[in-house]
């Protein structure tokens, strides 16, 4: 796992220099925008923050749990965020690594690891954000479920529908995925068991707020659920006007394709899960940050390494690429300003 480790390193490395050079005070940026979210929730827990129609039962809550661990062990937010994000991206690696490996080789492997790093939106995976930690437990649910270990697999399905909305696409795929592979009904349930994050941070909110699906109402406050077809319409007008923003905004949906493309290769439950999540990004409304959202998407990510892994000449200058645009977003998010 050499390989995993020096690519996260250099990774973390460029976007811990451009923090430094970009602020005065780096590692409070690194709490900047949602991160003030979780970081409320980590200190204070829910129903300390509000903003207008903004609530922060809004934000899933087993990443700002593991977080106050750290907290209650004397280290300060948004250290505590940083450290759970980076550790949790770094064993998502590892495990991507694994699962690519054995499914194609090597090469692929070390393709979705270079891809993961190097897409400007990886910069979530090393703040205090939420993103590295569902990759590990998505990441951990499909290796246990492709290795025949359904309970392992729901358990840490429950695991990451606590901590995003996309868990729902994931355990939706691996309850659909034991029953067309006729499994059983242990199996079945084992899978179903990933939807128990979401349940119990529904049950919560029933309990604390007397509303069931308050995360899901609290999202008014930011834009208007439903696919906006006509925000979507205005972002591919706005491409010729090259927003690098929106850009990759756009390229979320063509994600569909490159899965749909490769179905055969990636497998019926990856495939599943891909498809599913893009769905949900297009039904969360507006595309705001569209596109960190499917950065999370494993199969997205494999989908996409695996294009580039055909056409090395353009790819490896790409990811180089990607990677200047890594430090541009970290700079650009340390001095406050929206990148994704």
């Amino acid at each position: 796992m050499r390989f995993v480790l020096a690519v996260w390193s250099l990774s973390r490395a460029v976007i811990f220099v451009a923090f430094a050079a970009a602020s005065d005070h780096a590692l409070a940026s690194a709490g900047n925008w949602d991160g003030a979210w979780y970081g409320s929730i980590a200190q204070h827990g829910y129903g300390s923050a509000t903003r207008g129609l903004q609530h922060d039962v809004a934000f899933f809550p087993l990443f700002p749990m593991l977080a106050a661990l750290l907290l209650r062990a004397g280290i300060t937010w948004p250290l505590a965020g940083v450290i759970v994000n980076n550790a949790a991206f770094l064993v998502a690696l590892a495990i991507l690594y694994r699962l690519v490996q054995t499914r194609w080789n090597v090469i692929s492997a070390r393709w979705t690891v270079a891809t993961a790093c190097a897409v400007p939106t990886s910069l979530f995976a090393g703040i205090a954000y939420h993103e590295g930690t569902f990759l590990l437990f998505s990441a951990l649910a499909l290796w246990m479920t492709l290795r025949g270990r359904p309970l392992a697999g729901g358990l840490a399905g429950a695991a990451a529908s606590a901590t995003s909305v996309l868990g729902v696409a994931l355990a939706a795929a691996l309850v659909v995925e034991a029953i067309v592979q006729r499994r059983g009904a242990r199996a079945i349930a084992s899978s179903t068991l990933a939807f128990g994050g979401i349940a119990f941070f529904a049950l919560f909110c029933w309990l604390r707020f007397g509303d069931p699906l308050a995360f899901a109402h609290a999202e008014a406050g930011w834009r208007a659920t439903g696919i906006d077809v006509a925000a979507w319409m205005r972002l591919y007008g706005s491409i010729i006007g090259l927003w690098r923003s929106n850009l990759f905004v756009a390229l979320v949906p063509l994600a569909a394709i490159a899965i749909l493309v490769q179905h055969k290769a990636l497998g019926r439950l990856l495939t599943l899960y891909g498809l599913f999540a893009i769905v949900l990004i297009l039904l969360a409304g507006e595309p705001i940050g569209a596109d960190r959202y499917a950065f999370a998407v494993i199969p997205v990510l494999i989908a996409c390494a695996r294009v580039l892994q055909r056409v090395p000449i353009a790819g490896v200058p790409l990811l180089l690429g990607s990677m200047a645009l890594v430090a541009y977003d970290a700079v650009q998010f340390a001095r406050f300003n929206w990148v994704a």
